[in-house]
């Protein structure tokens, strides 16, 4: 990712989990600084959370989530936890295991659970059985839980643990990798029974003082953000019932950077995910006429023609999806005029600042028309900007923080 940054001399500043090396140049490199390279899980799962570039993370799951990893080229799900009643999030049901597998079945991906329902996590046991399921299944994976901490914990030891069996084994993680990683993913495993864990799989001595993260303690509740710093989040795009979560985890703005239904006069609605169709095609032709979603253009670019028509829903006439009203979608694309609408059933304060991603130089000039507005909400308490997936967040969060904390 590269922005355009006025700056005389080289400097390395770092943000949450994100290096900024600014240069003389004026261009600004952007990284995460992940174990090994990121790689981004695909533009329908903005919400995993990498910790190998064959191993991504996330919380509970509904089976729509399950389907969207077929779509972006996963090969394996895995649940720790055999749950045969997860509960709900957003309003939407939670996979069961029985329904994780029909889904993967159905997708023609491969499925495993892990521990029992009331299984201690925090153990050497639980990764020793985690990493006997991951070394017999295709990659890349998708491991997921109702406790987020849970399956990062177990998932980033993984790594330790093979570490220490496996002189050839990549990523090479030890017990500081494990902390410095567990804290820019927003996690805090410095108790002390999580360190006995950690020392007992890394083979080293107990570490007194690991890094912590300092992001606002409960945004677990919305595991689906990025923290960035501090009370500031990223996200891609937030769903119909993702409000009542966001409250009750005591966020209190979000901010919205897609663009509306029109933007420079022109139509401009953006698309939403749909089942089976792939995101990277244009709402609209070379007149501004919408086709994205028009029944005979989805056909023609279906990623799966032979999935079964079931893995949509047991009575769909057709194997993908064509409209997906949770994420405010119409029978164009995303139409930010239903999401404002609805943000106004909630506590939430919403602001509305639209960046088109194709024609935006990511620059403190873009960021100084918003500062005071920011500086604002900032105060109100936890911030989450969305976008599509967070590339647009991601990176006005970071020129943002960054003017700020150097007094620009």
């Amino acid at each position: 990712m590269v922005v355009r940054i006025a700056k005389r001399n080289t400097t390395l500043a770092q943000y949450g989990s994100l290096f900024v090396r600014f240069m003389s140049t004026g261009r600004g490199d952007f990284h995460l600084d992940t174990l090994s390279q990121r790689r981004v899980p695909g533009f329908k799962l903005w919400w995993a959370k990498e910790v190998t570039p064959k191993l991504y993370v996330a919380g509970g799951l509904t089976d729509t989530q399950i389907k969207y990893a077929h779509d972006e080229g996963f090969k394996a799900v895995i649940s720790l936890f055999h749950e045969n009643s997860p509960g709900q999030f957003g309003g939407e049901k939670l996979a069961s295991m029985s329904e994780a597998k029909y889904v993967a079945k159905i997708a023609g991906i491969q499925f495993d659970a892990i521990l029992k329902e009331n299984e201690d996590w925090a153990c050497v046991k639980a990764v020793e059985k985690l990493t006997d399921a991951i070394t017999k299944m295709e990659k890349p994976i998708l491991l997921y839980s109702r406790k987020p901490q849970a399956v990062a914990f177990t998932t980033l030891l993984h790594t330790a643990y093979m570490s220490k069996l496996d002189s050839k084994y990549e990523p090479r993680v030890n017990s500081e990798k494990f902390y410095k990683m567990s804290a820019l993913m927003g996690m805090d495993f410095t108790e002390d029974r999580f360190k006995s864990v950690v020392a007992e799989i890394t083979g080293e001595s107990i570490v007194s003082n690991p890094p912590k993260c300092d992001a606002y303690q409960n945004w677990l509740g919305y595991w689906l953000g990025h923290p960035v710093y501090k009370n500031w989040f990223t996200a891609g795009q937030i769903r119909r019932g993702h409000l009542k979560e966001l409250e009750a985890a005591g966020f209190k703005s979000v901010i919205n950077m897609r663009v509306g239904k029109t933007f420079n006069n022109n139509p401009s609605q953006e698309t939403v995910n749909l089942i089976n169709i792939p995101v990277n095609l244009n709402t609209y032709d070379e007149n501004y006429i919408p086709v994205r979603q028009k029944p005979s253009e989805l056909e023609k670019v279906v990623l799966d023609p032979a999935l079964d028509r079931k893995h949509i829903s047991p009575t769909s006439n057709v194997n993908y999806e064509t409209e997906n009203p949770e994420e405010y979608g119409d029978e164009i694309g995303y139409n930010e005029e239903l999401e404002s609408e609805h943000f106004k059933g909630s506590s939430l304060k919403y602001y509305h600042l639209p960046l088109d991603i194709y024609s935006t130089t990511f620059s403190t000039d873009v960021f100084k028309q918003y500062k005071d507005k920011l500086l604002k909400i900032g105060n109100d308490g936890p911030v989450l900007f969305h976008c599509t997936i967070g590339q647009r967040t991601g990176k006005f969060s970071f020129v943002s923080l960054y003017y700020w904390t150097k007094n620009w």
